[in-house]
């Protein structure tokens, strides 16, 4: 009787055998699903695998099937990330006892060291420890640096305001900020200025120079004040087939905006700006000269086919008042658009590349609640081509971006350190001059990126 039992038994095993494996005595399949032990839901995409061998994963409703073509058993490894992994037999006998898998994976809770969230700080591209840095300029060359060992103290009177410079080096960073070339200036300087295409000019107290690259040097090209203050500083950009610059001059309350067609010999004025108030003023002048004054004032006129009210406001000295303010309304290239902002009637007046008006809109860092802290001044990327408008209060300086359409205002972008100088924006990151207060820092030139180049 027990051997027949012994018998039967056998003959049940090999129909089990028969049914699993699909015709193949040594190929066998495993059905199973892969769930969360906390809340009983599908694992998708665990990683089944065998001493290191990844053999496949779950679908996406957590199921899946495993092949082996060995009758030995086996040792399969489930795993998923954020799970803890879990190890079941597979073997011939596992196939007949089990049925269908369900594996249940606990999920495991990873601490991560603190972190401190929060910007990056400025980079540091500029120090010496013999020289301060005066002035910077970016542009495609690289950043442009006026370093100085000391300012002169005794100058003329009509230079009181002015910093000026002595013992002065210009030097070169290339774009990783390594110094790749330097010269000495042969005077003292007074600063940085640039030229329609944004190359590098100094401005000497005798002399201007355009700045040149004979192979690893700097070379100094000597021209004229005459001639930087009113035939390279007037143009400021360019667009297809024309110049643009414009007339603007510290001591008169008028501009125009003009663009010259250099091959044509022609010039056509895109706008004019005048504050208007500052104008009456200016011309009012004329009422309260003496009678000979006047007459002169008249004669003047005359010769020169002005105005005599005008003249009379230069007679005058009107814009040496503590309260004269001079026009500013700078003109930006924005892609296919000129934008100048007309402070004086708080407006963005646009126009077409043909130099044809293109509506308005409002000029938001004029209104009420951001006036009382903008600085004054707006910047461009001459890369980017993005305008931002310069806040300050209480030392502390922030970047606000405008719109070419609306005028509208972007978010605030707070610079680092207190009292930053000659802040510039070139390819979406910011640079300036800093020193700590009370330090015997140099002052340095730090680096900061806008929301706009992460």
């Amino acid at each position: 009787m027990s051997r027949y039992l012994h018998w039967a038994r056998w003959a049940v095993v090999t129909l089990a055998f028969a049914i699993v494996t699909s015709g193949d005595a040594q190929s066998f399949r495993q059905a199973l699903q892969v769930l969360d032990s906390l809340d009983a839901s599908s694992v998708a995409f665990a990683e089944m695998s065998v001493n290191g061998r990844v053999l496949g994963s779950t679908d996406a409703d957590g199921q899946g099937t495993l092949q082996w073509d060995r009758t030995a058993a086996l040792i399969v490894t489930f795993s998923h990330v954020g799970y803890g992994t879990q190890e079941r037999i597979l073997s011939p006998a596992s196939v007949l006892k089990d049925g269908k898998w369900t594996v249940r994976l606990m999920p495991t809770e990873f601490r991560l060291g603190s972190v401190s969230v929060g910007r990056s700080a400025p980079v540091q591209v500029f120090q010496r420890k013999d020289l301060h840095a005066a002035d910077l300029l970016v542009n495609n060359d690289g950043l442009w640096v006026l370093a100085y060992e000391h300012p002169r103290m005794v100058r003329a009177q009509s230079d009181a305001s002015k910093e000026i410079l002595r013992d002065v080096r210009l030097v070169l960073l290339d774009t990783a900020y390594r110094e790749v070339a330097s010269c000495p200036v042969p005077e003292d300087v007074f600063g940085l200025r640039h030229d329609l295409r944004n190359d590098v000019v100094i401005e000497g107290t005798r002399h201007a120079f355009g700045v040149g690259r004979r192979g690893d040097d700097l070379v100094l090209q000597v021209f004229g004040l005459e001639e930087l203050r009113h035939a390279v500083l007037p143009w400021t950009d360019s667009i297809p087939g024309w110049v643009l610059g414009s007339n603007a001059d510290s001591t008169f309350p008028a501009l125009d905006h003009l663009a010259l067609a250099s091959l044509h010999d022609s010039a056509r004025r895109i706008c004019s700006v005048v504050d208007t108030f500052m104008m009456d003023l200016f011309r009012s002048s004329y009422k309260y000269m003496r009678g000979s004054d006047k007459v002169l004032a008249m004669n003047l006129a005359s010769d020169l086919g002005v105005d005599k009210e005008v003249v009379a406001g230069y007679m005058t000295g009107f814009s040496h008042n503590s309260w004269y303010r001079p026009v500013y309304a700078p003109l930006f290239v924005v892609a296919d658009t000129l934008l100048v902002f007309d402070h004086t009637r708080g407006s963005l007046r646009k126009f077409t590349l043909d130099l044809i008006p293109a509506g308005e809109a409002p000029v938001y860092h004029q209104a009420k609640a951001e006036s009382r802290y903008w600085s004054g001044r707006l910047l461009q990327d001459r890369t980017g081509q993005q305008v931002y408008a310069l806040f300050q209060r209480n030392g502390v300086a922030w970047l606000r971006s405008i719109d070419p359409v609306s005028g509208v205002l972007g978010e605030p972008f707070r610079l680092q350190y207190p009292y930053p100088e000659k802040v510039q924006v070139q390819a979406g990151r910011v640079y300036y001059i800093w020193r700590s207060l009370g330090s015997l820092q140099k002052r340095t030139i730090y680096r900061e990126s806008t929301p706009i180049s992460d």
